[in-house]
């Protein structure tokens, strides 16, 4: 038997062998991942803040809560009846229990009560508000709240929304009892803050926190 065997010169054989046998796969270049940004803390409030936002929560609450009795009691009459004898009471009891000054503004054409007539700088922060809402911003987002460039005798000024709430359309909404409306016409003669739809602005929430001396 004759064996054949095939020579190959000394060049082409480190070349087919180095064809023939492919390199170990590189691992891959590790990616930089860029860090997220560090959270952005909102700053803390001021001594000022803390009390216009304290009177705001304590003036909202007592309201909302004695008017809920109210109704549940006496109807939107009761309601009516109370709110006008009382809401500037329960404002002048929290305004001295936070040493504030504190009340409520309409929007421009919708006024119940004489008194809540707001003066020039309550004009100025509520025609602010009211673009805010008029360009999107919730109710509920709608708060302002200056701390420099005041009166003497002024630390801060504080105004929020008031949103038109489900139950508040028994005496502001569009559609009122015969009774609601002789209510209404017997204690605020000239009313206009009718023909609200919940969700609407109804006007604003004020605290002045005087400066401590």
């Amino acid at each position: 038997m004759i064996r054949t065997t095939l020579c190959l010169p000394p060049l082409l054989a480190v070349l087919l062998a180095a064809c023939s046998s492919a390199p170990p796969p590189q691992p891959a270049a590790a990616v930089a991942v860029p860090a997220a940004p560090a959270p952005v803390e909102a700053p803390a409030p001021t001594a000022p803040q803390v009390r216009a936002q304290a009177a705001a929560k304590a003036f909202s609450s007592s309201l909302k809560q004695a008017l809920g009795a109210e109704l549940a009691k006496g109807g939107t009459t009761g309601a009516i009846t109370f709110c006008h004898a009382q809401a500037p009471k329960i404002a002048a009891q929290v305004a001295a229990e936070h040493g504030v000054r504190i009340g409520r503004v309409p929007v421009p054409g919708r006024q119940r009560s004489p008194a809540n007539a707001p003066d020039a700088w309550q004009a100025d922060a509520l025609r602010a508000l009211i673009a805010r809402h008029d360009a999107g911003t919730p109710v509920a987002e709608l708060v302002q709240v200056v701390d420099s460039g005041l009166p003497d005798g002024v630390a801060l000024r504080m105004m929020r929304g008031i949103p038109v709430e489900p139950a508040c359309l028994a005496c502001h909404g569009k559609a009122l009892a015969d009774d609601t409306r002789a209510a209404l016409e017997r204690l605020y003669p000239g009313d206009t803050a009718t023909g609200f739809d919940a969700g609407d602005l109804r006007g604003a929430l004020w605290v002045e926190v005087p400066a401590l001396d």
